[in-house]
C-alpha cells in the first residue's frame, strides 16, 4: 500500500500561536487557500479511498482533495489530533511561562506525559496506528489518503520509522504538508517527508 499522509491547513489558532487539539477550530482563509493548492496538486493522482479526522479543520482539507476523486471518504476519530486537555486555547507563550514544569517533562518523556485533562502521546500514537492498521487490512494493494494532525502524523512517523517517541521531534510536518509511506506487511519506507511543493 501506498499512503499519502496530508496535515490540514492553517486555522486562526495555528496563525495566533495558540493551542488546538480536539478543540474543533475551521480552516482560515490561507488554509482554504492551501487546501485548493494541495487538491490541485493530487487532481491527476490516482486515490483509491481518503480517510480524514473528524474534525473540521481536516474535514474541509480533506473534502478539498475528494473534490477531484470519486473515491470513498471516511472521517475516523482515530486520526484526530492529541487531546491536549487544559492547554486547550491558550497560546503558548502562556503555556511556556505557566506550565514550564510540565514542559520540561514533555521534553524528557513524551511519551507518557499526560496533559492534565488530555491524552499522552503514547495514547495517540495508538489509536493511529489502530487506524492505520484498519485501513490496511481493507486497502493494503492500494493508494490511499489520509488527513489528519501534526502530533498524530509525528507519532504515526515515529512508528513507521521504527523510532521512538521521545525522537519526535526529529519529524515536522507544515500544514497540507504531503508525506509518503510505502508499506508493506511490517516493512515502511518513508518515501517523501514534508513536500509542500504545492504551496
Amino acid at each position: 500500500m501506498e499512503l499519502i499522509i496530508v496535515r490540514h491547513g492553517e486555522t486562526d489558532w495555528n496563525k495566533l500561536e495558540r493551542c488546538q487539539g480536539i478543540s474543533d477550530i475551521p480552516l482560515n482563509s490561507r488554509g482554504k487557500k492551501q487546501a485548493k493548492q494541495l487538491a490541485d496538486s493530487l487532481k491527476t493522482e490516482f486515490i483509491s479511498a481518503i480517510f480524514s479526522s473528524d474534525l473540521i479543520r481536516a474535514k474541509e482539507t480533506a473534502e478539498a482533495i475528494a473534490h477531484y476523486h470519486s473515491v470513498p471518504f471516511y472521517f475516523d476519530r482515530n486520526l484526530r489530533e492529541m487531546d491536549q486537555g487544559e492547554f486547550e486555547g491558550l497560546e503558548f507563550s502562556h503555556i511556556r511561562a505557566k506550565y514550564s514544569n510540565v514542559l520540561n517533562q514533555w521534553a524528557t518523556d513524551p511519551e507518557n506525559l499526560r496533559i492534565p485533562g488530555g491524552e499522552t502521546l503514547l495514547e495517540v500514537q495508538d489509536r493511529a496506528w489502530r487506524a492505520y492498521l484498519d485501513i490496511y487490512e481493507n486497502h493494503h494493494d492500494d493508494r490511499v489518503l489520509i488527513v489528519s494532525h501534526n502530533l498524530t502524523i509525528i507519532s504515526l512517523l515515529c512508528k513507521f520509522s521504527g523510532k521512538p517517541l521521545t525522537s519526535f521531534r526529529e519529524f515536522s510536518v507544515k500544514e497540507t504538508s504531503k508525506s509518503v509511506v510505502i508499506c508493506d506487511k511490517s516493512r515502511y519506507e518513508i518515501s517523501i517527508l514534508n513536500d509542500i511543493g504545492h504551496l
